[in-house]
């Protein structure tokens, strides 16, 4: 990690333009926002998303510090937390735009399970220990998408509560009742 200035130094050379404090101000926030908000792979969209977003969130973080009446209790966590917004905006803005992709013409429509129409019905028929134990290995994402389902949330409310598409939580969900047929031999 590169030398940290104290927030007095970092404020104050940000302030008089000191291009070598902010340089080291820019280089330890972009580690830390990396580290604390983005712990996703080199290359993956995660990353990608932060990549994009972190210039800008430090412009900005650099005319707020800027301001006479700016005085942070703590620079640092106000700096992470204008980065944090920056990235999860953007975060937001690109599953937005992958919705927008599909046009609601295009979504098809939402139709009951033709196997089960939920984990619930799922687990009635089939033995309890078996599929117990199959479900607690499952992702976490994988079983609250089955939660949901339980509590009859069809698959456009799921997509709204989880990070996934409606096509997609259809597809797993599908899936997911495959498998459990499977694991109980059916």
């Amino acid at each position: 990690m590169t030398q940290h200035l104290t927030p007095a130094e970092a404020l104050a050379g940000i302030r008089n333009y000191d291009q070598e404090a902010i340089g080291r101000y820019y280089r330890y926030l972009r580690e830390r926002a990396f580290a604390l908000f983005c712990y996703a792979p080199k290359g993956s969209p995660a990353w990608l998303a932060m990549e994009d977003c972190f210039n800008l969130a430090f412009l900005a973080f650099l005319d707020k510090a800027r301001r006479p009446q700016f005085e942070p209790r703590n620079l640092d966590a106000f700096a992470l937390e204008v980065v944090r917004r920056s990235f999860l905006d953007t975060l937001k803005k690109e599953r937005r735009h992958s919705y927008a992709e599909l046009s609601a013409a295009q979504e098809p429509a939402d139709e009951p399970a033709t196997v089960h129409l939920t984990a619930g019905s799922l687990f009635e028929e089939l033995p309890d220990l078996l599929l117990l134990h199959w479900y607690f290995q499952l992702e976490a994402l994988s079983r609250r998408l089955l939660d949901l389902r339980v509590l009859g949330y069809n698959h456009k409310e799921i997509a709204d509560r989880l990070p996934l598409a409606p096509g997609t939580v259809r597809n797993r969900f599908s899936e997911l009742v495959r498998e459990a047929k499977e694991v109980v031999g059916g």
